[in-house]
């Protein structure tokens, strides 16, 4: 899947970590204080303006371009889906109707311009942000229990899967095409609109979703989870670790542990690089996860396994451009040249490497990462 990672977001030299959520906060959340602290801490999007040169003009392309996509498109589906009449049509491709990622745009929009209203304080940004959180609430509502997505034929699906009816492969779970992965979308944009845009809302709307997912996933023993999880689920785990952080409330980080995907950590933490073969951008969230994690709670394993990745991945599986992998897979460690045709380097895969290296940076500011 060549096109699926977030919007690149061009706002400047400096992209911020920095979490902002904090601020807006209600009594009833507490944000956590990190067991492992950041050692190197970056200027927040909002310290930081640019006011010319090739920097500013990629920036304002890419406003332009976040400015002419419309919301009531993307949201189309997921009014349909709740029973309420769409008010536009929607888009088509991936974000069409029936087995397709539908949803998935609407979330990745929805952190772009949050971030974009941090980097730039384009009032439209925090306007949008603004509109779509609510028409997400207004569908959230007519759900009534907390459901949220797009996806056709996403009800039965999910139910099915709580039953412990699970039919999983590296892309198609019980009929959907990676449906956790479409899902986490909507997540991350709500997490990114309470963080970088200020809006309770998003978090209010994110924890009820959560809570959705809390249900689905309760009946599940462990041997069903890790069955569910062979089908690629984007960064869930991240995500329900950051509402933890976000929130205080413990149940959000034992939910995201259902997310650990044992198959490909536990070789990790045990220093064993079984790589080859894998889907690469599949596996990278996964390890994000464990990154973030490891942050806010100190486990071990989450911090064993994400440095051991990014060691394997950038300096055995890794070309000279930065990229790798071939057809989208990790192919054998130190044997790359047989595999160089002009099907490498994902740029998914670079862009969630990024933000691991990024991560592990901020923790450890060692040379290597830099």
């Amino acid at each position: 899947m060549l096109h699926r990672s977030s919007f690149p977001l061009v706002a400047g030299a400096v992209v911020s970590v920095a979490i902002l959520g904090a601020a807006f906060a209600q009594p009833r959340t507490q944000r956590i204080v990190n067991v492992v602290p950041d050692v190197a801490r970056p200027l927040p999007l909002n310290a930081v303006r640019l006011t010319g040169g090739p920097l500013k003009v990629a920036q304002d392309l890419d406003a332009a371009y976040l400015l002419a996509l419309e919301p009531d498109r993307m949201l189309a589906f997921y009014r349909k889906r709740a029973g309420l009449e769409p008010k536009a049509e929607p888009y088509g491709g991936w974000d069409g109707d029936d087995r397709n990622l539908t949803g998935h745009i609407a979330g990745h929009h929805l952190s772009a311009i949050s971030l974009m209203w941090q980097a730039t304080g384009d009032a439209r940004f925090k306007e949008r942000v603004d509109y779509m959180v609510g028409e997400l609430k207004a569908v959230q509502d007519k759900n009534g229990d907390g459901y949220l997505s797009a996806l056709a034929r996403g009800r039965e699906a999910f139910a099915e899967l709580a039953k412990g009816n699970i039919r999983s492969a590296s892309f198609d779970l019980n009929g959907l095409w990676s449906p956790w992965y479409t899902l986490h979308k909507t997540y991350a944009g709500l997490r990114d609109a309470f963080r970088h845009a200020g809006n309770r809302t998003a978090l209010d709307v994110e924890i009820r979703f959560a809570q959705w997912a809390e249900g689905i996933l309760s009946g599940l023993s462990d041997a069903q989870l890790q069955q569910m999880l062979n089908t690629e689920f984007g960064g869930m785990n991240e995500v329900l670790a950051d509402l933890y952080a976000d929130t205080g409330d413990r149940r959000w980080l034992a939910l995201s542990h259902k997310f650990d995907h044992r198959a490909v950590l536990d070789p990790l933490v045990r220093g064993d690089d079984r790589l080859a073969g894998l889907h690469g951008n599949t596996q990278v969230p996964k390890v994000l996860g464990s990154a973030v994690r490891y942050a806010y709670t100190g486990d071990r394993e989450d911090g064993a396994a994400a440095r051991f990745f990014w060691d394997r991945v950038v300096y055995h599986h890794t070309f000279a451009t930065g990229g790798h992998g071939k057809d989208e897979y990790f192919r054998e460690p130190d044997r790359l040249s047989n595999i160089v045709d002009g099907r490498t380097a994902e740029t998914c895969n670079v862009y969630n490497m990024l933000k691991l290296t990024r991560r592990l940076f901020a923790l450890q500011p060692d040379v290597k990462y830099a």
